[in-house]
């Protein structure tokens, strides 16, 4: 085997071959806690590496870091594993939460056989079933496999019911395939474990209506409203809910809670505005609209919604200057908005600012 013997004053390193794999598994299963890997390896074919290690990281930083072992693939780990005469099983003590990262990145990178291989050893290592099993499937799903990876977000589910994320990731495959109940009992249960997912409650609304439970859609978004009284998007949806409902007197009340409302949050503003431009408010919008964009510069939305403001009140050129910001990476934006327009200015309006 080569050896590199690195001197220090009085003090001598041997970096072996096998070194690079020993810093690994200190990164990616111990989180860095080389005496944690020399409890478990203690007598084995990389313990003078790790003692090396905890010696060497005494007078110089950045040792444990992956630039130092990295990449080391499934075939290669499989290799080192061998040659060391270890197994997944030896590191008792390990987290694996390192290694669960590099897992994901193979898995960024479309390496969905490499990924789904080092899921497995750590199954057949014991390694925290339920994770590994929600990392199985999400997984599967990503690489369009939706069977298995159903089969094992509700494995993980039958090992660790306290899951949050396969019952999301669930209901939006289910949603997918138009299985709208499906989809709404993964995202109820869902809220029950994590009740501060806001969002979820939005897409478990969305579940009902598909579904055709407008009742228990209305019963969501009223929760919703409770927790949450400053929120006009969701009085938005409750707008739009009795509206479809041909509830006129409750829609009339909902519309009017938000012409007098204000918003608090950046992502209510263009539901507000739209209610605003309704009833001709569009110098409230402009004002409105232009304060949250100066604390938050980069919203498209909002951008959108003063081009409207500024044609209204006469400003064409400014309407042109924030249109042009559009014409490269954000003109999708302005395509998927463009009913906007349609909806609120007129033929001539949008004429006379260049609007198609």
């Amino acid at each position: 085997m080569d050896v590199i013997r690195l001197k220090l004053e009085e003090n001598q390193f041997l970096i072996t071959e096998r070194t690079p794999f020993a810093i690994a598994v200190i990164d990616q299963i111990y989180d860095g806690d080389v005496h944690l890997a020399l409890d478990d390896l203690k007598g084995s074919s990389i313990e003078a590496d790790l003692l090396m290690i905890r010696s060497i990281t005494e007078h110089f930083d950045n040792i444990v870091i992956p630039e130092n072992y990295a990449p080391i693939e499934y075939q290669e780990y499989i290799q080192y594993l061998n040659e060391c005469k270890l197994t997944f099983a030896s590191f008792k003590r390990g987290t694996f939460s390192g290694f669960q990262d590099k897992i994901m990145a193979i898995a960024d990178r479309g390496d969905y056989e490499g990924a789904q291989n080092f899921l497995d050893l750590l199954l057949n290592a014991n390694v925290d079933h339920a994770t590994v099993s929600e990392l199985k499937g999400s997984i599967y799903l990503e690489s369009g496999d939706e069977e298995k990876g159903i089969e094992w977000l509700k494995r993980a589910l039958e090992i660790d019911p306290s899951l949050i994320s396969p019952y999301s990731f669930l209901g939006q495959t289910f949603y997918n395939r138009g299985e709208f109940g499906k989809a709404a009992s993964y995202w109820e249960r869902e809220i029950m474990a994590a009740p501060d997912h806001i969002v979820t409650y939005f897409m478990l609304t969305d579940a009902y209506m598909n579904a055709g439970r407008m009742d228990d859609a209305m019963s969501v978004l009223k929760c919703l409203s409770e927790r949450d009284p400053s929120s006009i998007l969701t009085k938005a949806e409750m707008l739009d809910l009795y509206e479809r409902s041909n509830n006129s007197e409750m829609a009339s009340r909902i519309e009017g809670e938000i012409l007098d409302a204000v918003p608090v949050y950046t992502n209510d503003v263009e539901a507000w505005a739209k209610i605003q431009f309704k009833y001709g408010n569009f110098k409230v919008v402009e004002e409105v609209a232009g304060n949250f964009l100066r604390t938050d510069p980069d919203r498209p939305e909002l951008k959108m919604l003063l081009v409207v403001t500024s044609i209204k009140c006469g400003l064409c050129e400014r309407a042109k200057k924030l249109l042009k910001e559009f014409e490269n990476e954000e003109m999708w934006y302005f395509y998927g908005k463009k009913e906007l327009f349609s909806q609120f200015l007129t033929e001539e309006e949008r004429a006379s600012c260049g609007i198609l």
